[in-house]
């Protein structure tokens, strides 16, 4: 169930949107409190954490509220796409948001989720293509067999790169395999590996150069 300040937040939004589609600007913090039942000092918290969420972009006394966040249904929420993922062989993790995508939370269940473009050839039989958007839920734990996104040692440099494999602990030798879902290519067997997320979805790419989220 969302907390109670979270559902007050997305009345504020569905107002004040719905008020500027009416209406063309935006309605002060008096008029969103007189119809909600709030004072104006809750609503500029309120406002101010639409502005944290990226779903307005300027508020003030005299400006208009800016969304370019499309209007999201209740159960949906916006999830970032961090970057690309190698799936060859690991590649310097990108970590900086690229952009925001809606997801409707019912098809990812409970948990912390971001995106990552998939890169590479290795997961081809996984169903992951280059170019795909991969829904990851953030963990550091994993079961044998799931698709995770791993950071390992670099070999070239003291810092560590992530890959997304299929993962399986060699319980024998105390190694970690990240297996490629290509026939072509050879497991990635290391001593140490950090678990950053599961995969859980992918959203392909059907169109070259192109992605579409829908």
């Amino acid at each position: 169930m969302r907390p109670k300040n979270d559902e007050r937040k997305m009345e504020v939004y569905r107002f004040v949107t719905d008020f500027m589609k009416d209406r063309g600007v935006c309605p002060t913090t008096q008029e969103i409190g007189d119809t909600l039942g709030m004072a104006k000092s809750t609503v500029s918290k309120y406002m101010n954490r639409l502005m944290d969420d990226g779903l307005i972009e300027k508020y003030g006394r005299y400006q208009t509220v800016l969304s370019d966040a499309p209007i999201l249904p209740e159960n949906y929420v916006m999830m970032p796409v961090v970057g690309s993922i190698a799936c060859g062989q690991p590649v310097l993790a990108i970590e900086e948001v690229e952009e925001y995508i809606p997801i409707n939370v019912g098809l990812l269940g409970y948990g912390e989720y971001f995106g990552l473009i998939a890169r590479g050839d290795s997961m081809i039989e996984a169903g992951i293509n280059d170019g795909d958007t991969v829904y990851v839920r953030k963990q550091n734990t994993a079961i044998d067999g799931e698709i995770v996104v791993a950071m390992v040692e670099d070999e070239y440099s003291d810092g560590w790169s992530a890959t997304l494999k299929r993962f399986y602990r060699d319980m024998k030798n105390g190694r970690y395999i990240l297996h490629p879902e290509n026939p072509s290519l050879d497991d990635i067997v290391v001593d140490k590996v950090h678990v950053v997320g599961v995969a859980v979805r992918v959203l392909k790419n059907l169109e070259t150069g192109k992605r579409r989220f829908c």
